[in-house]
């Protein structure tokens, strides 16, 4: 079965933002790219890779997945995060940096369950021969700061993983708060409570 790029397209609501894009290997370049189809997206893991002076704030960050088929319609799911299992990723990632750390976020099983059905359903509208657009992944990471950190040198990173598959890929990749926030048209990074940022 044809293997289908996923474009990641990762904005923050109010805080982080950036955006990356990710498509299969070609057969015979070693283990295989992000397979929306037929990989089992609803076991994702979120690993957010930042200094020690950030903090997952407390309103959740959120992940959409959204697909479409010409003629067959669309399928969206919207979901808030939770905080995930890191010992189910930590093989899969390498050692964080000195005064860095991961958070490491996943889905719940609602929303895991709505994205298998939105992928269930892109896959029999492909084996009826009708090909899907390419899907989009937003992903919208929200941060609170323990003490004042410099935008403009504080890099964000962050990684989709599939333990089953030891699979680990950048959807943002070093990417600055300040060019983050810059997309926010004016958001901020605000002080994480009990601490004065």
């Amino acid at each position: 079965m044809r293997r289908w790029m996923i474009a990641i397209a990762a904005a923050a609501a109010s805080l982080v933002a950036g955006c990356s894009s990710l498509g299969p290997v070609s057969p015979g370049a070693g283990p295989r790219g992000l397979d929306y189809l037929n990989d089992d997206l609803g076991s994702m893991a979120l690993a957010f890779d930042v200094p020690v002076t950030l903090e997952p704030a407390p309103a959740g960050s959120t992940l959409s997945f959204a697909v479409s088929v010409p003629g067959a319609g669309e399928r969206q799911v919207s979901a808030v995060l939770v905080r995930g299992d890191a010992s189910d990723v930590m093989e899969t990632l390498p050692p964080p940096a000195e005064n860095r750390t991961y958070y490491v976020f996943a889905l719940a099983a609602e929303d895991a369950g709505r994205l298998r059905e939105a992928q269930d359903w892109a896959r029999a509208q492909a084996l009826k021969g009708k090909a899907p657009n390419t899907p989009v992944i937003s992903i919208a990471p929200r941060f609170c700061q323990t003490a004042r950190v410099d935008a403009a040198r504080t890099m964000v990173s962050v990684r989709l993983v599939l333990p089953q598959r030891g699979l680990s890929t950048a959807l943002i990749e070093g990417q600055s708060v300040a060019a983050l926030l810059a997309a926010e048209r004016g958001g901020t990074l605000p002080g994480c409570a009990g601490h004065s940022g």
